[in-house]
């Protein structure tokens, strides 16, 4: 009898274990990069808070922005967690894409130049900001992708300097991570920008200085950002929204969690994500990106306003979005 009743209370055990992994929703996830942009969605992996929401989410990275928000706006996908810049223009084209949650809003790309085009031109760390854009004449930009918000940032910032893109100014994509260092290193272009930590590995290796620290600030008239939001096509929205709150709960959790931790706990946490970077490398990485993370999740309208703005002056953007078709605040933690 007793040896009955515990094959029953297994059996019972197996079944619940199973209702439980059956209850766990499936969606698909698409994501640039692997960098520390990408810190909410790995945190919210880690520390189970998809799983929590009873998701199991499959995260994607295409390598540079771009073929991300192409697979959302093509269905193959049910989210991305990517740059808002790609809502606006996706908009333009008459693709419409909505933004439910700010995940970092602070922009979070540095430049890093190789150490003999600084050389050729006289530039140092400390060298004004409108001194070293003025510097990039002539010279090569390595981006991640041409629809990426590297290369928009890179328009921006030629024209910015009083120049015109591929005619001033060559702009290249190299795409992410091995291949974005190597070109640097070979020098097959001056200066190249993406999420940190690349350029801070290509710092460490000794052949780079830093260009550009967004990261911290330098360009000021770039105070917010849509640097990473959850974005979801509207029908999802509408006809998914319980699935789509779980998943920005999951995130704005991750992000919570981040921000009353210190570096370290946040990097320990990281690190089953980015198993090739360096502990240092990615301790100074959680301390450059924990400001810019959103506590709340909310998508600012000033954000929405400076990142058309630089769209805009890149020559990128021809019409400008009303906020209210860009985002939708409603699914945030109240």
């Amino acid at each position: 009898m007793k040896r009955s009743m515990v094959l029953v209370l297994i059996a019972l055990v197996g079944a619940g274990g199973l209702a439980n992994a059956q209850a766990l929703k499936k969606v698909k996830m698409t994501i640039p990069v692997i960098a520390h942009s990408m810190l909410p969605v790995f945190l919210a992996q880690n520390k189970n808070y998809f799983t929590e929401e009873k998701l199991e989410v499959e995260v994607n990275s295409t390598n540079g922005g771009g073929p991300d928000i192409r697979a959302l706006i093509a269905g193959d996908v049910d989210f991305s967690f990517t740059t808002g810049d790609n809502v606006i223009l996706a908009h333009q084209e008459g693709k419409k894409l909505t933004m439910v949650m700010s995940g970092l809003n602070k922009l979070f790309i540095n430049w890093a130049m190789h150490k003999d085009a600084a050389k050729s031109k006289g530039i140092t760390e400390s060298t004004p900001l409108a001194e070293k854009i003025k510097a990039l004449k002539g010279m090569t930009i390595g981006v991640t992708n041409a629809g990426a918000l590297t290369s928009h940032l890179a328009s921006f910032v030629v024209r910015k300097a009083g120049f015109n893109p591929q005619s001033d100014v060559n702009i290249v994509p190299v795409g992410s991570g091995p291949t974005w260092l190597a070109a640097l290193e070979n020098r097959k272009v001056d200066v190249a920008l993406t999420a940190p930590p690349t350029p801070d590995m290509a710092i460490s290796r000794g052949f780079a200085m830093l260009f550009i620290n967004n990261a911290k600030g330098e360009d000021p008239s770039i105070s917010e950002f849509l640097m990473e939001n959850l974005i979801v096509r509207p029908e999802t929205a509408s006809k998914d929204a319980d699935t789509v709150r779980r998943m920005v709960r999951a995130l704005t959790r991750a992000n919570q969690w981040a921000l009353k931790s210190t570096a370290e706990q946040v990097a320990e946490a990281l690190k089953p994500s980015m198993t090739t970077i360096a502990a240092d490398l990615l301790l100074s990485g959680v301390k450059a990106v924990l400001p810019t993370l959103s506590s709340d999740g909310r998508t600012s309208e000033k954000s929405v306003q400076i990142t058309q703005d630089i769209l805009e002056q890149a020559g990128i953007l021809k019409k400008r979005a009303p906020y209210a078709e860009l985002v939708n605040n409603d699914f945030l933690m109240k």
